[in-house]
């Protein structure tokens, strides 16, 4: 994807026509393309849980409400620990250690972003106890009411952790999740004692450094009607440069399906607009030993500018980067990833991989 390096300066007037335009073609396009507009969350549930790659999550799938906000929660649990095959992870990741690793999803995204590295070739499954969660205003869970905001996820990630009884974990959260993460371990220590954060979002960005399509929701106010022109193309054209310019087709289908509910998709601009680094400065406060897993090739957390200012300003981290990978490590490097992130939950922190010269 490319980013955006700013536009020429507008009349008021004529950035007002064309968004009235553009907010006219959506509607009327909408209408054509999906004519329902969005897509429960029962039925992004059903078709989510019946794709083949998430059969394995069925069977430890676990619901509720959250004491004090009465939110809903959404997690699975995947068995293991002392009885589990430990040895399919290569690289003698030591024994396993009967504490729980929790597994949280980016934006816009679900549990399912987790199952190649779950119960692919070299994968965690069997390992250890693990729970994959599934955080409000995403997938299955989506949102009845009100502004999701960063802090609001973060507060539903510790919320669900208390409400399945679980402490002593190492958290672990991919890009928004990283964040969601983070801000938990700094509010919640009592519950987090490891973290991994794998192309954290967090730090402040300029405009340039945002994509492009996350500079339109964050300025377009027309952002919001979205979902009603949402395909499996646009999101395939969206995640396709992450992935060496081929996501997998059934992640895609996925993505798009979370994205066809109205909530979600609101969610999701909710979230693009609020980041903003606003508590990038606390970062110097976390206690928890932290593993950063970063794609050598992400466009949009680059390594040698956001992984390197992360492994600076957390006390106790260091930075691995995974060569060959970009956003998402876990679904392209997903034996190297398991790897790493068992041997540090039962062990240590990994060795760090260098960074090429001018990369």
């Amino acid at each position: 994807m490319k980013t955006v390096t700013g536009h020429p300066a507008r009349s008021g007037r004529v950035v007002r026509r064309l968004l009235l335009v553009a907010s006219a073609m959506l509607v009327a396009s909408g209408a054509v393309v999906t004519g329902c507009g969005s897509l429960e969350v029962q039925e992004v549930r059903e078709q989510t849980l019946a794709l083949p790659k998430n059969a394995p999550l069925l069977g430890g799938l676990q619901t509720g409400v959250l004491a004090g906000s009465g939110e809903p929660w959404m997690a699975t649990l995947i068995p293991g620990g002392r009885d589990g095959p430990s040895a399919r992870v290569d690289g003698g990741a030591g024994t396993p250690t009967g504490r729980p690793i929790v597994l949280v999803h980016g934006t816009p995204d679900g549990m399912g972003a987790w199952t190649s590295v779950l119960f692919g070739a070299g994968g965690l499954a069997g390992t250890e106890e693990i729970w994959a969660l599934e955080v409000l205003g995403h997938g299955m869970l989506g949102v009845e009411s009100g502004t999701v905001t960063f802090q609001r996820c973060a507060d539903h990630v510790a919320g669900t952790l208390r409400a399945l009884g679980l402490k002593d974990v190492t958290l672990v959260g991919n890009s928004y999740g990283g964040e969601f993460c983070w801000r938990a371990a700094l509010d919640h220590p009592d519950l987090i004692s490891r973290l991994v954060l794998i192309d954290s979002s967090g730090l402040p960005r300029t405009r340039e450094q945002f994509l492009s399509e996350e500079v339109k929701m964050r300025e377009w106010s027309v952002a919001r009607l979205g979902y009603l022109v949402n395909s499996e193309p646009r999101v395939g054209s969206a995640l396709d440069p992450h992935f060496d310019g081929a996501a997998d087709p059934e992640r895609v289908h996925e993505v798009f399906l979370g994205l066809e509910n109205r909530g979600n998709w609101n969610a999701m601009v909710d979230l693009v607009r609020d980041e903003n680094g606003g508590r990038a400065a606390e970062l110097a406060r976390l206690t928890a030993p932290t593993l950063l897993l970063w794609g050598e090739l992400d466009q949009a957390y680059p390594p040698e500018t956001f992984g390197t200012t992360f492994a600076e300003r957390i006390p106790a981290a260091r930075l691995t980067v995974i060569e060959g990978a970009g956003h998402y490590p876990h679904e392209q490097r997903p034996a190297r990833v398991a790897r790493e992130l068992l041997s540090f939950h039962r062990g240590g922190l990994s060795p760090s991989a260098p960074l090429e010269p001018g990369r």
